[in-house]
């Protein structure tokens, strides 16, 4: 880094250092004062993937990103594991460059970084890759760290930031860090209390955001260590589920939250159109693509409550309505996910909403076979004030024979643009259904017929209304 840019940096960071009404109140209760400004305010991303060796992910997306929380004054980033793709010294240290370039050395904003799976392991994910061994993370990851970082290794760091305690937990192994429950019981006395502190982690600490179906969540030794706490507030990555799902905050006996992925969006599976599934091979969709999604969150901490701006990167808005939640956690606390289960309004479609059926027609699955098929079409449900947003869509083929009606296949599928700002959502979803799939075949003077019936449906399950298609004969 030059001299110049140095100084640059640091004037640009010293005029931001004053807090910014930057969206301030925009999700605090009407009868609730707005205070002046935030105790502490931080950017939070997960799982940036850089892989130095082709240049195909780069840093572009975290230099904008770590930009805007400048702009926003932040006093600390948050990075939950997963910067090296490859788990390269090289690709950290672009990580590094990349926050040099945006918050030079001497600018007062703290990292808040910890490893992940792919930083520690992500050279056995690629075994033709050959780099020498002072290349790569693993073969000395305290070196590597205190090299790229210029700060001390400890596998379970504890930072002070405006009077607020945070713990980070390097990855350990998929079973999550052993190590933490001790941890946490050896400094349970300065960390009790009703002011919020804050623990790092890369996967997400078990049967807490996004439930038990959360893909790489840890085995429980985070859960069990916070759940002592109820002034813990968990930050995780890992799934790269996006910030559209409500499940994506949690609250019981403390507080957690995902930070979604600023590489790409990793859906929940089980959609027709989400990946990989013990079935792949009946799926008639292709994937959507989660690589054109970036997200993460803005926090402010109050003295009263934790406001989560969920952050469109690729789209510069905003994903929803900010969350606020009041911390300590409590038996009714705002983001327990029986309350919000219960308190949850069904998305509505619009009132002139049909589906059409296209086929059956000569189609192909995702693997290229041919396939004879009905494409299924209809409107997304109503976005806009008041409005509750669909994270899926139901659809279930009824097939008709004779004067027996009997549901033959259910999918449940994703929009296109399901996790983007509302402003970018598709005006139309599709989901794909194989004459196979429907069990029926025609006998004699017998032709059978199929109608699609289609529920919108919210994070916790409430569903839409049905709206259904003409039956169509096969």
């Amino acid at each position: 880094m030059t001299r110049k840019k140095f100084i640059m940096g640091a004037a640009a960071c010293a005029a931001l250092r004053p807090w910014r009404m930057f969206g301030e109140g925009a999700a605090l209760s009407a009868s609730s004062p707005i205070p002046s400004r935030p105790n502490l305010r931080l950017g939070v991303v997960s799982d940036i993937h850089v892989r130095a060796r082709t240049g195909q992910f780069g840093t572009e997306q975290l230099v904008k990103a770590l930009k805007w929380f400048r702009d926003c004054g932040v006093d600390g980033v948050v990075i939950s594991g997963d910067m090296a793709d490859d788990g390269l010294v090289s690709e950290l240290q672009c990580v590094a460059d990349a926050w040099n370039e945006v918050f030079p050395p001497g600018c007062g904003v703290e990292k808040l970084f910890v490893y992940g799976n792919h930083d520690i392991e992500g050279l056995s994910y690629n075994p033709n890759l050959k780099p020498a061994p002072e290349d790569v993370i693993v073969t000395d990851r305290a070196a590597a760290w205190e090299k790229v970082f210029g700060e001390p290794y400890e596998p379970i760091w504890k930072k002070s930031l405006k009077g607020y305690t945070f713990i980070g937990a390097h990855w350990v192994a998929w079973k999550g860090v052993p190590e933490i429950e001790r941890y946490m019981a050896e400094h349970a006395d300065e960390l009790r209390g009703d002011k919020p502190f804050f623990y790092i982690q890369h996967p997400h600490p078990a049967n807490t955001c996004h439930g038990p179906w959360a893909w790489g969540h840890d085995e429980g030794f985070a859960t069990r260590a916070l759940s002592k706490f109820p002034n813990a507030v968990a930050i995780s990555g890992h799934s790269h589920h996006p910030l559209v799902d409500e499940r994506s905050i949690w609250q019981g006996e403390f507080t957690s939250v995902g930070a979604s992925s600023l590489r790409y969006i990793g859906p929940m599976f089980g959609r027709e159109n989400a990946g990989p599934s013990q079935n792949d091979d009946l799926k008639q969709m292709a994937t959507i693509d989660k690589f054109s999604e970036q997200q993460g969150l803005l926090l402010s901490v109050y003295d009263d409550r934790l406001v989560f701006e969920r952050r469109d990167f690729a789209n510069d808005g905003k994903l929803g309505d900010d969350w606020v939640a009041s911390v300590p956690a409590s038996s009714d606390a705002p983001f327990r996910f029986d309350v919000r289960a219960a308190a949850a309004t069904a998305p509505r479609f619009p009132e002139d909403a049909k589906v059409s059926v296209a086929g059956p027609l000569d189609g192909k699955d995702r693997k290229g076979r041919a396939a004879r098929q009905f494409v299924v079409s209809f409107p997304s449900a109503l976005i806009g004030a008041g409005m509750t947003r669909a994270y899926d869509y139901e659809v279930a083929a009824e097939v008709e024979e004779c004067d027996v009606r009997r549901v033959a296949a259910t999918k449940r599928v994703y929009s296109p643009g399901y996790f983007y700002m509302p402003e970018r959502e598709s005006k139309t979803v599709k989901c794909v259904f194989a004459l196979s799939e429907l069990g029926a075949r025609r006998a004699l003077y017998l032709v059978p017929s199929v109608r699609f019936r289609v529920r919108a449906a919210e994070s916790f399950g409430k569903t839409s209304d049905a709206i259904f298609s003409d039956f169509v004969k096969f």
